[in-house]
């Protein structure tokens, strides 16, 4: 019901989604779904803190170790990039949800909002190990971390597919890191 749902709010504007719709594309009985969502809103948001949770789950992870700060930093991109190229829906829903400055009961916003920062505070922890390195130099650990995740977005929204997700992350860094400037 999820996988179908999402691709549904993914492809359509919220008020298009129909529930009916949901459940004929599932295979269940509209009821199964109200079984366990009270309403389309509460699916739409379970859709959306599926794909959100799964992905920072992996960034998470990302943070422990005593791994080399840029290779560290590296694996985040890869990793955010990777996801979104195998479940572009949730990319597309993301993106959405990202662009509304309101909307959704209290609770539903308040945990986006969260699960947001939680991406931004694993980017800005890995920037923040790397400066007491000596690695990155970091003036903003907060605002650069928002930088780098909205690097990888508009790099997913602006490829048309033909660049690998290894490229992808390798542009991405190379930009964030150095700039565009010639070395030399």
């Amino acid at each position: 019901m999820i996988e179908e749902a999402a691709r549904l709010f993914s492809s359509k504007r919220f008020d298009e989604v129909l529930m009916d719709d949901i459940a004929q594309q599932a295979g269940v009985g509209k009821g199964t779904i109200y079984t366990y969502f009270a309403d389309k809103e509460e699916l739409y948001f379970a859709v959306v803190f599926e794909g959100i949770s799964q992905l920072n789950e992996k960034l998470q992870q990302n943070v422990n170790g005593q791994e080399d700060p840029e290779k560290k930093l590296r694996r985040m991109v890869h990793h955010i990039v990777s996801f979104f190229n195998q479940n572009r829906f949730f990319f597309r829903l993301m993106s959405i949800e990202d662009g509304k400055s309101e909307g959704g009961k209290g609770e539903n916003r308040k945990r986006w909002l969260e699960e947001r920062r939680s991406q931004l505070e694993a980017i800005e922890g890995v920037l923040n190990d790397g400066a007491d390195e000596g690695v990155f130099a970091v003036g903003n650990a907060r605002l650069e971390a928002a930088i780098l995740r909205d690097m990888v977005r508009s790099a997913m929204i602006h490829s048309d597919g033909d660049i690998s997700g290894d490229e992808m992350t390798d542009t991405i860094m190379r930009i964030f890191l150095r700039g565009v400037r010639k070395e030399g």
